[in-house]
């Protein structure tokens, strides 16, 4: 009964020191988005060339 305790024991330890990043834990930085682009003012889009009809 000892025996397999230890050998229980001893898988276990052995598995739970395979698995993880060693040393301390930490977060992972997340980068800033980047600021979205607000629409311009002040333009006039009356103007734009209009898309070219296809008509055959």
């Amino acid at each position: 009964m000892r025996a397999i305790l230890r050998a229980t024991a001893l898988c276990g330890a052995l598995i739970l020191s395979g698995c993880g990043i060693k040393g301390p834990l930490y977060l992972p930085e997340i980068p800033a988005s980047p600021p979205k682009a607000s629409p311009a003012t002040g333009v006039d889009h009356s103007k734009a060339p209009s898309a070219p009809s296809d008509s055959k």
